[in-house]
């Protein structure tokens, strides 16, 4: 086993094992989860674009201030639900046509604003549902799902990946590591709809199909940023893997769009 690879195995048992109690245990400490990935994630996108000390006195206080409070509003669920959930689809699908079509990187010009919507509204929206019958499939699912994803991803690519999936903003992800993340998700969505039920077994494959696929863009979205500031890792703080920026961009990237979907179920069933 390489060095590297031991190091991310230690630091997926030291921190991962945590974690995965904390998803697993109660609503409660679900919610303490999601609650530290926002202000982790929010602290290191804005000190990926503001690295000099006065900086960030200036800006990054101040947006971790609006950043809690959008948790408190949602930890509180005041009324801002589908504004949350509005204001999250319309924004990623903004960063999607960025991903495809813009020549420099959206998420980099007046980035004390955009991390506060790149990273705090979808998770805020994902805690205003902490009263739903439905909490824990949407964190357990999603959360689970997207895992299921990358480690597919990373074992396809790895074992046939050819075919570059984009060059240009991630060299190691190939087109035979996207298309294999999708069928082992999708098939993986069987165990979630035996295990975690509520949803339909149909239901629960477009869910994975929906993470799946923006989750995946989640990830270029990020690689894209990070090339664009010229960084490889979003922080140090999980020696092997970089920072939480890296390991849940995927993750919250895909909330809105599993929140919308779920609130469509609701209203066609």
């Amino acid at each position: 086993m390489s060095e590297s690879l031991k190091q991310r195995v230690i630091t997926g048992i030291i921190i991962g094992i945590p974690m995965i109690f904390m998803v697993l245990f109660s609503d409660l400490t679900r919610i303490i989860f999601l609650s530290l990935i926002l202000i982790l994630c929010a602290y290191e996108f804005l000190s990926l674009h503001y690295k000099a000390v006065d900086k960030k006195y200036v800006f990054i206080v101040p947006s971790l201030l609006v950043s809690g409070v959008f948790l408190v509003a949602s930890l509180y669920r005041f009324d801002f639900a589908s504004i949350f959930l509005f204001v999250g689809v319309a924004f990623n699908c903004v960063l999607i046509l960025d991903l495809f079509l813009g020549k420099k990187n959206f998420l980099s010009s007046i980035p004390w604003s955009k991390g506060i919507l790149y990273t705090t509204i979808p998770l805020s929206a994902l805690i205003f549902t902490s009263a739903s019958p439905v909490f824990h499939l949407l964190v357990l699912g999603t959360l689970f799902l997207i895992w299921v994803s990358d480690i597919g991803a990373y074992a396809v690519g790895k074992s046939i990946g050819k075919n570059k999936l984009m060059p240009s903003v991630s060299p190691g992800k190939s087109w035979e590591g996207f298309l294999g993340a999708g069928v082992i998700c999708i098939l993986s969505s069987y165990i979630f709809y035996k295990y975690l039920g509520h949803l339909r077994l149909q239901q629960w494959a477009i869910m994975a199909a929906i993470v799946w696929i923006f989750g995946s863009i989640g990830d270029l979205v990020e690689s894209k940023m990070k090339r664009y500031i010229g960084v490889k890792d979003s922080g140090t703080i999980l020696p092997g893997h970089g920072g939480f920026l890296d390991r849940f961009d995927g993750f919250y990237f895909c909330i809105p769009f599993v929140l919308l979907y779920i609130n469509l179920i609701d209203k066609i069933y």
